[in-house]
């Protein structure tokens, strides 16, 4: 009896001073003062996903892999269900200006760290943060994957945009401006994978952005990052360099467009980001330029090589059909969630084109073949409520000659440059379905 009416003397003390509900679909527990809060939020993603090749794949064999016991390195796509995110997270805040995050993903049965940093607000529009999260690069990278239109971001984003790095950033905001910047180190994935890896690498990032117009039906936006970067030394003295990504899709796991540059000095990427909403309408797309200093070595001399030079851009557009679409948010420049007010949810189609291009041919003595690719997309989405989505998406790969997963993939013995000149084509088919809480 005493331990029951201890309960709920506690219980009682407990709702006194706390307030326990959901913000926009994540289950809070703020105090009553509003100096505490914590915040959950979930993420489950499960795709569903078929490969259609344009013409046949016999012959063709894949690199075995070094993680597989037994590999006959035939090329097959592997076709079927995944768990693309399983993500666990906490965000928390204290004393009224201090903030943190905890984000964990366990997709592909492994364990992932994501964010995990404290910050400190000044005032309602600026504040300054450390550890691991993404660097300020590219509207499409920093919204979150809860609110992503298509099932993964644009291959550029994915290729050049950063990611998450350990650094501290320092962001201001207004209702009509946007501004971050920031020093930032390596991905804490690698750091704790690898050993005798030499020193880190360093950068510099920062983004600006603008909304000149912004209400209920109308929204204009337009922005622009840059970052400079040291790459990471990896166990060696002559720093290597490699970009990648997947071709809009992670069933499977092959990153046909990849190249692996060694002997380099530093990197940029430039990028410009432009949008406009009205009403039902949203439309947007995202510019990106590296340009990569690098050098050979000859007679125990270093020889500085003309600059590399690699692109990339997307264009997207989605339509709601039922409800309203998404808002612009101005503390965080990008769009986010969309208001749901009518029983039924909100219905989105939406369609996507993206490029990237990593072949570089500068320096003739030294060419960069990593391959280059077009990504046409279809997207129709259907929100039931705001922590459900039901998608459907169709993606074609149109993939040039050298798109080969850095020479991973050949044909009778031949790289693909030659014995497919006109590259490794393909259709994918997904459904998604994703829950939050």
């Amino acid at each position: 009896m005493f331990s029951i009416l201890c309960g709920n003397i506690l219980a009682q003390d407990l709702n006194d001073k706390s307030n326990i509900f959901f913000d926009e679909g994540k289950l809070t527990f703020q105090s009553k003062d509003k100096a505490f809060k914590l915040k959950l939020d979930n993420r489950i993603y499960t795709d569903l996903s078929f490969y259609l090749p344009t013409e046949s794949v016999d012959g063709l064999s894949s690199k075995p892999n070094k993680d597989i016991e037994e590999d006959d390195g035939v090329f097959r796509f592997n076709n079927g269900v995944s768990i693309r995110r399983a993500r666990f997270a906490i965000k928390a805040t204290l004393y009224e200006k201090w903030f943190a995050e905890l984000d964990v993903d366990f997709a592909y049965n492994e364990v992932e760290l994501k964010d995990m940093y404290l910050g400190y607000k000044f005032n309602d529009h600026i504040s300054i943060k450390a550890g691991h999260f993404k660097e300020p690069m590219s509207m499409e990278r920093l919204t979150s994957s809860r609110y992503l239109t298509f099932n993964e971001r644009p291959m550029p984003v994915e290729m050049f945009a950063g990611g998450r790095r350990m650094g501290t950033a320092l962001t201001a905001w207004g209702n009509h401006w946007w501004l971050s910047g920031g020093v930032f180190g390596q991905q804490i994935d690698i750091l704790q994978k690898e050993k005798n890896r030499g020193s880190d690498g360093y950068g510099f990032t920062g983004r600006v952005a603008s909304a000149p117009i912004n209400n209920d039906d109308f929204t204009l936006h337009f922005g622009g990052y840059a970052s400079y970067r040291t790459p990471d030394a990896n166990g060696t003295e002559n720093r290597i360099v490699e970009f990648r990504t997947f071709p809009e899709s992670r069933t499977d796991r092959r990153r046909f467009v990849r190249a692996e540059i060694a002997n380099v000095n530093h990197y940029t990427t430039y990028g410009i980001e432009a949008a406009v909403k009205y009403k039902k309408l949203l439309a947007y797309g995202e510019y990106m330029f590296t340009s990569l200093s690098r050098f050979k070595e000859e007679n125990n001399n270093k020889l500085q090589l003309k600059n590399a030079e690699f692109i990339g851009w997307y264009a997207a557009a989605s339509y709601m059909i039922l409800g309203e679409q998404k808002r612009y948010v101005p503390e965080d420049a990008e769009f986010a969630p969309m208001y749901q007010k009518r029983k039924g949810g909100c219905l989105e189609i939406a369609g996507r084109v993206s490029h990237v291009n990593l072949n570089d041919f500068h320096e003739i003595s030294n060419p960069i073949t990593g391959g280059a690719a077009y990504a046409y997309a279809l997207n129709l989405n259907w929100y039931p409520v705001p922590n459900i989505l039901l998608g459907l998406n169709y993606t074609f790969m149109d993939n040039d000659k050298y798109a080969d997963d850095k020479g991973h993939i050949t044909k009778d013995n031949q790289p693909l440059s030659k014995a497919m000149p006109n590259g490794l084509d393909f259709n994918i088919l997904q459904m998604r379905l994703m829950l939050s809480f």
